[in-house]
């Protein structure tokens, strides 16, 4: 089963950069360069293994905002997959946007144990992941997929409808 979770990630990679076209909008990428610090470093994106690693073993994920009045949990096997996709492998953000501050922290656990902290930026038109070592320090940086980004905007209206 792993495998083929594996596999179905490798094989839509390889579908998604080939299947790309020159008559699309700009990406995210050239829409923010013109507000980004260029003295700052490059941030990679997030490594293959990495995210094998967190479709074959994640078995739960956690979520702090501040900005937000909730917090969100997700121990489903699917539900963790399909969150773990949210991630666009495909688009590395590279530099981080100046106006762009962290909405939240998203915490990956394997057995228990946390693996991987991750900045998570979804107001104010910033939409990408920043995975961050013990220091807090940038490691990896990618951008959040438009279902990603659906799912963000569908569950802060949910719960704007029971503030109310």
């Amino acid at each position: 089963m792993m495998r083929f979770f594996g596999l179905f990630f490798i094989l839509g990679l390889l579908l998604n950069v080939g299947c790309k076209s020159d008559n699309k909008p700009a990406s995210p990428t050239t829409q923010v360069q013109d507000n980004v610090d260029m003295s700052s470093p490059e941030i990679p994106g997030v490594p293959e293994e990495v995210m094998l690693r967190l479709i074959n073993e994640c078995t739960f994920i956690d979520y702090i905002f501040s900005q937000l009045p909730f917090s969100l949990s997700q121990d489903e096997p699917p539900s963790i997959k399909q969150n773990i996709l949210f991630i666009d492998y495909t688009k590395p953000v590279g530099r981080i946007p100046k106006h762009c501050k962290p909405d939240g922290r998203k915490f990956f656990q394997i057995q228990g144990e946390i693996v991987y902290d991750v900045d998570v930026y979804i107001l104010n038109g910033c939409n990408f992941y920043v995975f961050v070592d013990k220091e807090n320090k940038p490691m990896y940086a990618n951008y959040i997929t438009p279902e990603g980004m659906n799912f963000y905007n569908n569950t802060i209206k949910q719960a704007e409808g029971m503030m109310k």
